[in-house]
């Protein structure tokens, strides 16, 4: 991380825009969200300018950082779920 910091990052590939990837992605978010509880914080990434999907969700409590995203990419034909958890320093 640019801040000095390391995460862990997990990445799975499906044809693209695979349903099964969207519900990877959502299930990933419940568990999240199930995981950290009530006080965690969540938000969503701002829309970025290209033409592919990508939907990111933020989640922040007790310092900890995890984020769950989903990416389109239509160049390589796949779409990916990504897990990344920023690790304590």
């Amino acid at each position: 991380m640019l801040s000095g910091g390391t995460q862990l990052h997990c990445g799975w590939p499906f044809t693209y825009r695979a349903p099964q990837a969207a519900d990877t992605f959502e299930g990933l978010v419940v568990a999240v969200t199930q995981c950290l509880g009530d006080g965690a914080v969540v938000t969503t990434d701002l829309n970025v300018n290209h033409p592919d999907f990508y939907d990111l969700q933020t989640f922040r409590a007790g310092g900890q950082e995890i984020g769950v995203s989903l990416k389109d990419k239509a160049a390589l034909s796949e779409t990916y779920v990504f897990l990344r958890v920023t690790l304590p320093k």
